[in-house]
């Protein structure tokens, strides 16, 4: 009796060990998401308007991010990231914050600094988005070509540990509802 004592306790110490390492990756390490879109379908000319299927865009986004958590989101001081936020924003009543599209070790660290734990929207371009992913702890994140407005990149990033990256598409049409 007193051996299967003996052999009992280091099995209900090891059980509390992994207990507790569990519930401190769990409790704090949170996980702060990133989700990244290239501004949607712009007109031609200098600091453009979005066009009619690019404000579709914006609404198919809103739709696709409405229940999600987004607690903040950042666009650059270009009109077509700003309109392509501006359905989420309304639809969640947060207002957008602009940090110019270069500065792209200004919007990580707000973001990692303000944000810890939180789910956020970045609006880029198709030249910025792969940098802050990039910086963001992803290695060789995918390119952009300049025809595709459709992909929304999802970071996960954990305090601790390594960053993983979800590619996903989001459709321009809800549905031929007009």
């Amino acid at each position: 009796m007193f051996m299967k004592k003996i052999y009992a306790y280091p099995a209900i110490i090891a059980s509390l060990i992994i207990i507790l390492i569990l519930g401190y990756r769990c409790w704090f390490n949170p996980v702060t998401t990133i989700i990244l879109v290239r501004h949607a379908e712009k007109a031609p000319g200098n600091n453009p308007p979005l066009t009619e299927d690019g404000h579709r865009r914006a609404g198919a986004l809103a739709h696709a991010l409405s229940s999600t958590g987004v607690q903040a989101i950042f666009v650059s001081e270009f009109l077509r990231t700003q309109q392509t936020a501006d359905s989420l924003a309304i639809l969640l009543g947060l207002n957008p914050q602009i940090i110019p599209a270069a500065d792209i070790t200004q919007l990580t660290g707000r973001i990692l600094t303000d944000f810890a734990g939180k789910s956020v929207l970045v609006a880029g371009h198709s030249n910025t988005v792969p940098d802050i992913i990039e910086a963001l702890g992803i290695p060789s994140p995918p390119p952009i070509p300049e025809n595709e407005f459709d992909n929304m990149f999802m970071v996960h990033r954990p305090r601790f540990g390594p960053a993983r990256l979800t590619h996903l598409k989001y459709a321009l049409h809800l549905c031929d509802c007009e």
